[in-house]
């Protein structure tokens, strides 16, 4: 939603998409916030007629049946409205609210998981995305009222305009008052709550520091630094100073809300003094029969309370608005990719498809360089092709536009001869079999873990092969649920904890489950010593034959075994690619690849971590790797 927009359609919009929301989930509730109306209305002026009523008889003598009647009638009348607003609103107060969380968390959620991962990333949508989570955070935020607030609003004018003709009837000098002081009431919200929008974005930001650093605090994998390190009172002073930047923030907003409650006090005081004193003074001129004066003096305090509560569900419903816009943005929030109708994909039983980048450059959101500089780069069907480089040259972003995660900001990505963006995306993605530095576990079982679908759509015998071959088999033989043995114990109790070599194996098995094409490893193995990596990297590259295959690392002994090797320099000012070719030509080049691996060869002869200290190593070719590696 365009956060320009004005705030009347930004009222409208936030009202439907709502609205929309319960009619998709339960139809009723829609039916019944409308019965709410009703029964708010009939009511209360029900209660107010029958005492009118009651004087009127009794001034008129009329007969105890007729009397009886009159008033049974209206007796009951008040019990079956009460019940039904005792039952509407039951609905209306304690059934809206979850549903719009549970409906409204499920669309952001879809909408987080579905949209393009570069966009997920980009700090505008996290932004946005903060600020629509705050919306729907409880079902006592405003968004998440908006059925309960639009009932309160129509209702309470539906009252007004009832009582207000019965007051204009009697004197229409009483209804100029009430609305004068009611428009002097409503401007003072509007002045306090245009103060409320204009400084929104400050606080969000402070807001977001504040829980940002109280994460941080909070992190198991933070807390031992803080404690080893002595962090704790610099970061304690800094939290102490934006919770002070807070409180100074809300107090400034509650500041001038209660400026608007003292002034709305006074004006009651205004309001109720003429009203009653004029009404007051027709009783006693005998202009006004007793029944009509009870009639219209409870009129005149009830309209005050309809006034106040239009003004305050209409003020309400504007800060919904701001919040459901901020949930319209996030929801409608663009894609870049293509999720539309593609070209078709190569053919499974096919080579493996060529993989061009052509002039390539790409920029972070923000950032005052590219990360990667006009990359020209073919990957040959079924190639291991490494790339190499220090940390922070782009290696991890070159491989995040290969797979269409990213999109180039200048040049573009080809896969099998048509760029990515012809491809559909869901369908570009079915041709990586990806296995990042990070690797994350479901919460639930292995057998899952492993296929990324739920059990009636996972096939067990597959799991149990991939299993086999990535050699994790017998450490889930030894499980009393074997491939059905749940993971992730912080959200079930009885779970298995796997090491950090057990879920390098089971991420080795989900990517040979998918059986994709192309295979990229990003660094899975940087937490591991050289020569585990390179016994991991040889193992891939032994059970992905027939497959493209890209390693990333920044250890270069690691990638002998690959066909060609690419360099990555960050610190590049043209082409990010500084050097390509096998480990021998770039070692006979003696350029930068040369420099880096002799260094880091010295480096492991040092640590006694290098395979050469204890004996030669063959690659898979059966070349005899070179001392140091």
């Amino acid at each position: 939603m365009n956060r320009t927009q004005k705030p009347r359609s930004k009222i409208w919009s936030a009202i439907k998409l709502s609205l929309s929301a319960y009619w998709q989930v339960r139809k009723s509730l829609v039916i019944c916030c409308a019965l709410a109306v009703i029964f708010r209305v009939a009511l209360p002026y029900t209660g107010i007629y029958m005492p009118k009523a009651v004087i009127d008889l009794i001034q008129q003598q009329a007969e105890p049946s007729r009397f009886l009647l009159v008033v049974g009638s209206l007796a009951l009348l008040m019990v079956a409205l009460g019940y039904g607003k005792s039952f509407t609103d039951t609905i209306v107060e304690h059934s809206t609210g979850t549903l719009s969380i549970f409906s409204f968390m499920l669309r952001t959620l879809s909408k987080q998981i579905n949209m393009d991962y570069e966009q997920f990333e980009h700090p505008d949508f996290k932004t946005v995305m903060d600020k629509s989570e705050k919306a729907v955070q409880s079902n006592h935020t405003l968004a998440m009222n908006i059925p309960r607030t639009l009932v309160q609003l129509v209702s309470n004018g539906f009252s007004f305009l009832l009582y207000a003709g019965v007051i204009a009837r009697i004197n229409p000098v009483m209804l100029l008052v009430l609305l004068f002081c009611a428009a002097s009431n409503w401007w003072a919200l509007a002045r306090s709550r245009a103060y409320i929008e204009s400084t929104r974005e400050d606080r969000g930001k402070l807001n977001r520091k504040y829980l940002a650093m109280q994460s941080t605090m909070r992190d198991p994998m933070s807390a031992k630094d803080i404690r080893l390190y002595g962090a704790f009172p610099w970061l304690k002073r800094f939290l102490q100073s934006l919770r002070t930047q807070n409180r100074q923030a809300e107090k400034a907003v509650l500041t001038r809300q209660m400026r608007v409650s003292l002034l709305d006090a006074a004006l009651i005081l205004l309001r109720d003094g003429i009203a009653y004193g004029l009404l007051i003074s027709l009783l006693l001129q005998d202009k006004l029969a007793l029944g009509e004066f009870v009639f219209v003096f409870a009129a005149i305090g009830a309209l005050g309370g309809w006034i106040s509560g239009i003004l305050v569900a209409a003020s309400d419903l504007g800060k919904s608005a701001v919040e459901m816009a901020d949930m319209q943005s996030m929801l409608s929030y663009p894609d870049r990719m293509n999720t539309g109708t593609g070209a078709p994909l190569p053919e499974k039983e096919a080579l493996p498809p060529e993989i061009r980048f052509e002039d390539v450059s790409y920029t972070y959101p923000n950032a005052d360089k590219p990360a990667l500089r006009q990359v020209n780069l073919t990957i040959r069907p079924g190639e291991r092709l490494a790339v190499v480089g220090a940390n922070g040259a782009g290696k991890t972003t070159l491989v995040k536009l290969l797979c269409g995660l990213y999109l180039p900001t200048e040049g573009q990505v080809t896969y099998a001869g048509k760029p990515l963006l012809a491809y559909n995306r869901d369908a570009l993605y079915t041709q990586f079999s990806p296995v990042f530095q990070d690797i994350h576990l479901l919460s639930t079982d292995i057998a899952g873990n492993i296929s990324q679908q739920p059990p009636d759509m996972t096939d067990d015998a597959k799991v149990a092969r991939c299993l086999e071959l990535a050699g994790l088999d017998d450490k889930v033989s030894s499980l009393p649920e074997k491939e059905k043995t749940l993971l992730v114990r912080a959200v079930h109790a009885q779970a298995t904890e796997l090491s950090g070599g057990e879920k390098q194996k089971l991420a080795m098995a989900r990517a040979l489950y998918k059986d994709a094409p192309v295979i990229l490893l990003d660094e899975p193995t940087a937490a591991l010593d050289p020569l585990a990596e390179n016994e991991v990297y040889q193992k891939y590259a032994e059970l992905t034959r027939g497959k493209t295959s890209v390693y990333i690392s920044h250890r270069l002994a690691s990638t002998r075994f690959c066909d060609r090797i690419v360099l990555i320099d960050g610190a590049a000012e043209k082409d990010s690619i500084a050097e390509t070719g096998t480990h021998d030509e770039l070692m006979k080049l003696g350029g930068l690849y040369a420099r880096m691996f002799a260094t880091q060869a010295s480096y492991y002869r040092k640590t006694g971590a290098v395979a050469a200290d204890r004996e030669p190593s063959r690659d898979s070719r059966g070349e005899e790797q070179a001392d140091g590696a």
